[in-house]
């Protein structure tokens, strides 16, 4: 926080009269109103006209047709000068018990951007003040609306954002707007930006949804854990290009996909590897849906020589409509829809395949893969009363009624 009653220090050496010099653009477009005022000169010939001392060096420059009032250190003519500012920033109008902060630590207080604090300014939640001729080298507002402001903030519920709860979950972002939406995750409004709202879950919302989101290992995998739809991508399918032979799809902690590189060990962003190295796929990911008749289930440690061979071979052969992926720290679970699909000697072989079968049965005739799973259609009665219960338990529990029963069967028998 700040004062008008500045001191500052003294100067040395200055630029003269007539001399010629151009604008050194010290800002980005974060802070919009800096940006533009410099951004009509840059590149254009100025002439020093006058020489302002006070409150700290500054001269008014002429560009043309136009004039501007710039700092000594705004200012270049081939060999920048460093000097240092003097006086006192005291501004007529403004006599010395008006407190500010500056954009930048407006922008701190209330952790924005400061662009946000620029258009706050435009929308005249805080107040700023007025600079005609440039005396302060950056925006200026006034301490009283500054400190309602963080007053307001720090009245506002605390917790998580919807982004942080998807990254715990393994949900999307979109699905965890979608359970706030249905109330499936309880979530406080609170304003946010110019006009909008976001939302802050609290710690014990979220264990909430945790118990009753959070995919379990009894569950078969979401679609959303391993296959991105916005690029079109799934979990270790292979890239290349002509600078890359191969790459495979990756996602990290934070649950975002991107590209390993097995030859470098190196990662990349999904941004970076299409367009610094234009990677592109190497086969198609989609085939036609199978006749649901159960899935067969594997699990395939990631060292193994046939890894990448064979989901490479279920992605080309089966799609990922008919592949589920869960990744475990070592190995990943596969589930693959029972049927049949072509299998021929250069793609991989099944004696390779079969010691990680782990629920199903796998055969290989004439060329062709056959899947079946271990478990049979069946049915029988129960009173309606006992099966609403059961359907509420499997809820609770994140999982379909069969497998509910199957694992209370299971116990019992064990």
């Amino acid at each position: 926080m700040n004062k008008l009653n500045h001191e500052k220090n003294t100067q040395t050496a200055s630029y003269e009269m007539g001399e010629t010099v151009f604008v050194l653009q010290k800002c980005t477009e974060e802070d919009p109103e800096s940006f533009h005022y410099f951004k009509q000169f840059e590149k254009k010939e100025g002439v020093i006209l006058e020489e302002i001392e006070h409150p700290r060096l500054q001269y008014r420059v002429k560009f043309g047709q136009a004039e501007a009032v710039l700092y000594h250190e705004e200012l270049t003519n081939g060999n920048q000068r460093d000097v240092p500012i003097k006086g006192t920033d005291h501004q007529e109008g403004w006599e010395g018990e008006v407190e500010w902060y500056t954009q930048k630590e407006v922008a701190d207080l209330l952790g924005v951007s400061k662009a946000t604090v620029y258009h706050y300014g435009k929308q005249k939640k805080i107040m700023k003040i007025l600079d005609p001729h440039r005396l302060h080298k950056e925006a200026r507002y006034e301490k009283a609306e500054v400190d309602r402001l963080v007053s307001e903030k720090k009245s506002l519920p605390t917790g998580m954002s919807p982004n942080e709860v998807a990254k715990k979950l393994g949900l999307s972002v979109q699905s965890v707007y979608k359970y706030i939406q249905d109330g499936s995750i309880k979530a406080e409004a609170v304003p946010y930006g110019d006009e909008r709202i976001t939302y802050v879950i609290s710690e014990t919302a979220y264990h909430e949804a945790e118990k009753s989101l959070k995919p379990s290992e009894t569950q078969r995998p979401k679609k959303y854990e391993y296959y991105d739809a916005k690029n079109d991508i799934v979990l270790y399918q292979r890239f290349h290009s002509n600078k890359i032979p191969e790459a495979r799809v990756i996602r990290n902690e934070e649950k975002v996909f991107g590209f390993y590189l097995p030859n470098i060990q190196k990662l990349l962003t999904y941004e970076e590897g299409i367009n610094n190295y234009a990677l592109k796929p190497s086969y198609s990911i989609h085939q036609s849906p199978l006749d649901y008749k159960g899935y067969v289930e594997l699990q395939v440690p990631k060292n193994e020589v046939v890894f990448y061979p064979f989901l490479d071979y279920l992605y080309k052969t089966w799609g990922v409509e008919n592949v589920r992926i869960r990744e475990q720290n070592s190995s990943v679970l596969l589930f693959i829809r029972a049927g049949e699909r072509p299998l021929m000697p250069e793609d991989i072989s099944i004696t390779d395949i079969l010691p990680y079968l782990i629920n199903g049965e796998m055969h290989h005739e004439d060329d062709t893969l056959i899947l079946r799973s271990p478990n049979r259609k069946t049915s029988f009665e129960l009173p309606i009363e006992l099966l609403e219960t059961i359907s509420d338990l499997a809820e609770q529990e994140g999982i379909s009624i069969s497998k509910w029963v199957e694992q209370k069967l299971s116990s019992i028998i064990k």
